[in-house]
């Protein structure tokens, strides 16, 4: 990187060598929604917390999608690609999180 930040690839993951390669925090607007199976959407909107909910009482195979909008005085831009979190939300729950 031509920042001095560097990276080390490992088995388990990725060490940093330094600074996070992500700002402390960033004024992007998040964007939680839950994908059921069929494509249909259950629940959209702001907060982790009321999406992790809707999640679990979502059909089995739901997913739950963040998306990052920029946002001026009239209207919000996507920015990058929504992430399917799914896996993350599953795993943390089966460890007890």
């Amino acid at each position: 990187m031509s920042d001095g930040r560097v990276l080390r690839l490992l088995d388990s993951g990725v060490k940093f060598m330094g600074d996070s390669i992500h700002p402390p925090k960033s004024d992007l607007i998040l964007f939680y929604e839950i994908q059921e199976p069929n494509g249909g959407n259950t629940w959209g909107g702001g907060e982790a917390k009321s999406a992790m909910q809707w999640l679990f009482l979502a059909p089995p195979g739901s997913r739950l999608l963040v998306s990052a909008w920029d946002s001026d005085e009239e209207d919000a831009h996507l920015v990058g690609q929504t992430i399917d979190i799914t896996e993350i939300i599953q795993q943390a729950r089966e460890v007890g999180l």
